[in-house]
């Protein structure tokens, strides 16, 4: 597709503070961005589409979730992040079959499309019926296995692998896939070590829970004698690495996020999911100094309860400034970088979250005759701290509308939500 966006207001989160604006036409050529410029002569090629009256962003980029989970969104509240998943969650996913899984993520992808996500980041199971998933919808995500080793089953390394030698820069390059042990307390460090060690080896990233919750520090010292994130450190798993998403990160010292900095790992905070299980707030000064890279996820819809990357940056942005008793530690444009380009480069696609020449021509346009903009005294501002999915119009990835005038184009969404509810009373009931 060729495409001129003519008069469209872009955010360029480069510009500073204030009304970081600016109204160009842009030219989409294939998959990318080819060109930006105050006017553009359409190709003879090219259709042109009046963007006058949007606000074009990049696509937010969800960097840790659980699609499948939006299933079990509702079965668990008022409980502790070990009740919730071992009395919960764990028992209803043993009873969850592919088709289960497909439906589950098709909601959640759809419902982060049409609040403004274009990339995700997923850890689950059968995850062949989640790239299924990803590829009707037309978005990006980077999917794996999320796999533990104390259930001893036999072989889930090597079907881990095979799945990424099976996915990894499918789909035009949409889909990525990345190895995913689960978590220190579900997976031994001989483990943990061999998943780095085929990560490595194939040139992908691995997808960790980590330092989610104080216990699950105080549990592995007391087997280890350190924490996770220093044990793995001592045992050169963080040697000449692979790119580390580490998901949650709420307790953590200055010795812990100098390990992550000097490993190249980016963290990906989920503030909505550990308020919610009272899994406590992170040090924000501590990781907002450290140099890491900060990114946003929603985390699974069963403990958040949605995929709204909108709101979870808002109340991310939120607890920060309230927790440092400082509303200058964290200013829109950084906050806004964390949901777009940050969570872009964790998750391995170089050329998202920007609107820029070159970049990919993934594009969010939010209608800013929506009552939520009014007055447009500063654009920024509105979009982060008054707007919601209601102002999402459509939604471009790779160059092509995957959602237009507020319709999906790659789901059906009536069929899905069918789906769901059948399928999760079956679940609720088991």
């Amino acid at each position: 597709m060729v495409l001129v966006l003519r008069s469209a207001r872009i955010l360029d989160t480069g510009r500073g503070s204030g009304d970081a604006t600016q109204t160009v036409d842009i030219l989409v050529d294939g998959m990318k961005i080819a060109r930006i410029a105050d006017h553009i002569d359409p190709p003879e090629d090219a259709s042109v589409f009046d963007a006058s009256r949007y606000l074009i962003t990049p696509g937010f980029v969800n960097a840790h979730g659980h699609f499948a989970m939006t299933l079990l969104r509702g079965l668990a509240d008022e409980v502790s992040l070990e009740v919730w998943l071992k009395q919960y969650m764990f028992p209803r996913e043993a009873l969850m079959n592919g088709d289960d899984v497909y439906y589950g993520s098709l909601l959640a992808l759809a419902e982060g499309m049409m609040s403004g996500t274009t990339t995700f980041a997923d850890m689950y199971f059968s995850e062949d019926d989640v790239a299924r998933a990803v590829g009707e919808a037309g978005v990006r995500a980077n999917l794996s296995t999320g796999t533990a080793s104390l259930d001893n089953e036999h072989g889930k390394l090597q079907k881990s692998e095979e799945f990424v030698v099976r996915w990894n820069n499918k789909a035009d390059g949409r889909i990525k896939a990345s190895f995913g042990p689960h978590a220190p307390y579900t997976a031994s460090p001989e483990f943990v070590q061999e998943n780095f060690e085929r990560a490595r080896e194939l040139g992908v990233i691995v997808q960790f829970h980590l330092h989610e919750t104080r216990k699950e520090i105080e549990d592995f010292t007391a087997v280890h004698g350190t924490s996770p994130i220093t044990y793995y450190a001592e045992q050169g798993f963080f040697d000449n690495p692979p790119r580390l998403l580490a998901a949650h990160c709420v307790h953590m010292t200055a010795r812990d996020t100098e390990i992550l900095r000097e490993a190249g790992a980016s963290i990906v905070l989920n503030i909505q999911s550990n308020l919610k299980l009272g899994s406590g707030i992170p040090d924000y000064r501590l990781l907002l100094g450290s140099g890491v890279n900060l990114c946003i996820g929603t985390d699974g819809a069963a403990s958040n309860d949605n995929v709204d990357m909108l709101e979870e940056l808002r109340v991310l942005g939120l607890v920060m400034k309230g927790s440092t008793q400082d509303a200058a530690d964290i200013s829109n444009t950084s906050l806004l970088a964390m949901g777009w380009s940050n969570g872009a480069k964790a998750l391995g696609f170089e050329d998202v979250g920007t609107v820029s020449e070159g970049a990919a021509a993934d594009l969010v346009l939010w209608d800013l005759d929506d009552e939520s903009f009014c007055p447009q005294n500063n654009v920024a501002s509105h979009l982060l701290w008054s707007a919601n999915s209601r102002a999402v119009d459509s939604v471009m990835v790779a160059g092509s509308w995957v959602m237009e005038n507020g319709q999906l184009l790659g789901i059906d969404l009536d069929k899905v939500r069918f789906e769901v509810a059948r399928r999760a009373r079956r679940l609720a009931s088991g």
